[in-house]
């Protein structure tokens, strides 16, 4: 179902080594960290610098009106990670709900405090994704590791 080997080859971003998921404990405490030393404004614009600069392909083609290559990013990753979630497309909106967080499952299962910003870097990240784009990216936290991630085109790039 969720299977990411049948992503196609179009997305740049794909590792296809050993699974870390001990990256998702040093983003919590990296976080924690910039949250409490140097505040939200400071995290926000290195969420946004990824978005852009990491994310740079990804962005391009959001901004060309192109929304493949997020789909097949979120498909893949959440797929590798064991995530439990569904895609769904109608006309011009696409829809990520995950029900279950690969990142929030596996801090939750090592005893790891869940930073009250780790699903900020998820919201600020789709939010700098549509910048200069025709789209607008919302994200909605349910919590315990539930979410509603939705890409549609702005009603003003009609």
């Amino acid at each position: 179902m969720n299977d990411p080997t049948d992503t196609p080859t179009r997305l740049r971003y794909r590792e296809t080594g050993k699974l870390h998921m001990d990256f998702h404990r040093t983003i919590n405490g990296t976080i924690g960290y910039l949250r409490k030393n140097f505040g939200r404004e400071v995290l926000d614009a290195g969420f946004r610098r990824t978005a852009h600069d990491v994310y740079r392909a990804i962005w391009d083609e959001l901004k060309a009106g192109d929304t493949r290559q997020l789909v097949e990013h979120w498909r893949y990753f959440f797929g590798r990670e064991g995530g439990e979630f569904e895609i769904t497309e109608d006309g011009d909106e696409i829809r990520l709900t995950v029900s279950r967080c690969p990142a929030i499952a596996y801090l939750q299962r090592e005893g790891i405090a869940i930073d009250p910003d780790f699903c900020r870097q998820t919201i600020v990240v789709n939010a700098a994704l549509a910048e200069e784009t025709p789209f607008e990216i919302t994200t909605e936290v349910l919590g315990n590791g539930r979410c509603v991630q939705t890409i549609r085109r702005r009603h003003d790039s009609e």
